[in-house]
Formats: structure tokens, sequence, C-alpha cells
């Protein structure tokens, strides 16, 4: 299974946060599944801390493969299909983060409600809290 996580579990994840469910924990240690980060989640982390909404150690990149997870850059193709998938959720990256997911054929873990209430055709969801 390829996992794309989003930005919060990756902070979880970082930060040992007990908030990740069991079932979300268990998919994120196999090792037969591929783990990603999106480009998009660094991006929104490095947003938030220049508006000091959260520091971001940029070195945690560095440390990506030894945590098993791969940074995924976009695709021309995520890029072009990037639209609103949930009319409740106009946020730009959930958004790119659910079109990441279509295009490159991941499940998408997050916590965030307003994504795991997305319909999109093909879209796969993951709920981090279980």
């Amino acid at each position: 299974m390829k996992i794309l996580i989003d930005t919060q579990v990756f902070v979880w994840l970082v930060t040992q946060d007990s908030s990740l469910g069991h079932n979300a924990l268990e998919l994120l240690s196999d090792t037969s599944n591929r783990v990603f980060l999106s480009y998009f989640s660094f991006f929104e982390m490095k947003i938030k801390e220049s508006i000091g909404k959260m520091t971001v150690d940029t070195s945690v990149l560095d440390d990506l493969p030894a945590m098993g997870i791969e940074l995924l850059n976009p695709s021309i193709n995520s890029l072009k299909d990037y639209a609103i998938f949930n009319p409740d959720n106009k946020d730009p990256f959930d958004n790119m983060l659910i079109s990441v997911a279509l295009n490159e054929k991941c499940s998408l873990m997050t916590s965030d409600s307003r994504i795991l209430a997305t319909k999109a055709n093909t879209l796969k969801l993951v709920n981090a809290l279980k």
C-alpha cells in the first residue's frame, strides 16, 4: 500500500504524539507499505513557521529515509488536476494533498474531518485517529 501522510500526521510522528491511532501506527510501521510526505506538507510547515504558528527544524528532511518516509515532489498532473474536492473545504493544502494522493494512487492518511468527508472518485482515505 502507498500511504501519503498529511502534515498533521507527520508532525505527530516527529513529536511522537499519542494522537495517532493503533491502526494508523500499524500501517505506518508495516515495511511492506510505502509512506510518503508531500513536498506541499513541508511547504505548508515553512509558511506556518514564517508567520509564527510553528517551528520547523529543516534537518528533519535529512531524517526522512531513516523514518521510512519518502519525500514526494509534485507531478505536473497533480498540479493540473488541483481542484476544490469538497465545497466545505477550500484549504489549498488539503486540496493539493488530495490531488497528489489521487494522481500518485496513494491512500491519504489524515485526521482532518474536512478531508475525511471528501468524496472523490478513487480517493482512499485512512483515518489517522483509528
